[in-house]
């Protein structure tokens, strides 16, 4: 996305006020450990790691949609 990057989408939807947000999930290449903190920090749900791996979008999926709130 030329213009804005997935934090600033994110940022954007939580600013809404809404009877259900959607969940988010991020996907990104770094393996930096404070992009999980970042993501927390903005409402983000999920991460997802590349390379993308069957296995690991399938335990992400799941561990989200555990965790939400009704």
């Amino acid at each position: 996305m030329p213009e804005l990057d997935g934090y600033e989408v994110a940022v954007r939807i939580r600013k809404f006020r809404s009877r259900s947000w959607p969940l988010i999930i991020a996907m990104t290449a770094s393996s930096d450990d404070d992009v999980w903190d970042k993501c927390l920090q903005i409402g983000i749900n999920g991460v997802i790691q590349k390379p993308v791996v069957l296995k690991g979008i399938s335990y992400e999926l799941r561990r989200v949609l555990a965790n939400k709130v009704v």
